[in-house]
C-alpha cells in the first residue's frame, strides 16, 4: 500500500478497516471491511443494497480506521468522502482488491448472494 503522506497513512499494512457511515439521523454505523488502496484512494466492494451503500448514497461523509477482522480499531481514524462507482469505473477498484487479497477475494465475491449486484465504493480524503 502506498498511502504515505496522505490522511490514510494509518491504514498502511492493515488487512481490515472500519468504515463508518452515517444514518440520516446522524448516528454513526461502523462496519469492518476489506479494502485496497490505489492512487491515494481506498476501494471497498459490497452488495448494492447493503446498508453502508444506502447510507453513502444519502451522505458521502465517512470515517476510516485500521482494525482487526472483528472491528477493534488499531489506529487513528481519518475522514473521507465516499461514492459508489459507476460500472465503467470499477476496473481500478477490482484490480486493487484482487491484487491485495488474491484468492481470498475471489472466494469472498463468489459467496455474495446469487443475483445480488456487487458495487464498488471509492473513498477519497
Amino acid at each position: 500500500m502506498s498511502t504515505t503522506d496522505t490522511r490514510f497513512a494509518a491504514l498502511e499494512g492493515a488487512e481490515f478497516m472500519v468504515l463508518t457511515t452515517y444514518r440520516r439521523s446522524g448516528d454513526p454505523m461502523p462496519t469492518t471491511v476489506w479494502f485496497a488502496e490505489a492512487g491515494g484512494r481506498l476501494y471497498v466492494t459490497t452488495q448494492g443494497q447493503a446498508g453502508k451503500a444506502k447510507r453513502i448514497r444519502a451522505n458521502p461523509a465517512v470515517l476510516v480506521a485500521p482494525s482487526d477482522r472483528v472491528g477493534n480499531v488499531s489506529g487513528p481514524a481519518a475522514s473521507g468522502q465516499a461514492r459508489i462507482l459507476d460500472q465503467g469505473e470499477a476496473e481500478c477498484a477490482e484490480a486493487a482488491l484482487r491484487a491485495k487479497y488474491g484468492e481470498q477475494y475471489t472466494a469472498l465475491t463468489g459467496r455474495m448472494a446469487e443475483g445480488a449486484v456487487r458495487i464498488f465504493i471509492e473513498v477519497t480524503p
